[in-house]
């Protein structure tokens, strides 16, 4: 979580405004980052689906209890970081799937059983406004995925297509 702390740290310094570039070219974007979540909320996550949650997302929440990330300054944004308070409002406490992010209508989850199985890449993508169900597997984890996405600058790289040659 060094990477998302040292984002944080930067975008704190400079009260959420920071430079980026996109297809369009440079814009200051803006992030709204929450301070850590206390103890209690975490724990109050953890007992709300009564299973222990991923190391990297309880690394996030405790750096920044949810954010909205990238957003353009007059027009805002559509990438949303849960808190913790916002897990258990979206999702059952049933659930073995966990929406923990909405990124301009694809949701990141957790998938809890893939986690408890031992898997290391346990998140999953739900493209739009799909059923849980027809979750694809996304072949990464959840401290993984954050780091490429503020290194894409809040750009979708699950979908950038890439040719490889065999030499």
């Amino acid at each position: 979580m060094e990477l998302f702390k040292a984002f944080k740290d930067w975008s704190d310094q400079n009260d959420g405004q920071i430079e980026i570039f996109t297809s369009a070219g440079k814009m200051t974007a803006i992030n709204r980052l929450k301070p850590g979540a206390t103890q209690e909320k975490i724990e109050d996550i953890s007992n709300f689906f009564s299973v222990s949650l991923p190391p990297d997302y309880i690394g996030f929440l405790q750096i920044c209890n949810g954010a909205s990330l990238f957003e353009h300054p007059e027009y805002g944004g559509e990438v949303l970081l849960y808190s913790a308070q916002d897990v258990m409002h979206y999702n059952e406490p049933t659930d073995r799937k966990i929406a923990v992010a909405n990124i301009v209508d694809d949701r990141i989850l957790i998938d809890l059983d893939r986690w408890h199985s031992g898997e290391e890449e346990y998140l999953l993508l739900c493209e739009s406004m799909n059923p849980v169900d027809f979750s694809g597997h996304f072949n990464t984890n959840f401290k993984t995925w954050l780091e490429r996405f503020i290194i894409s600058q809040g750009e979708k790289f699950w979908y950038w297509k890439t040719d490889r040659y065999i030499f």
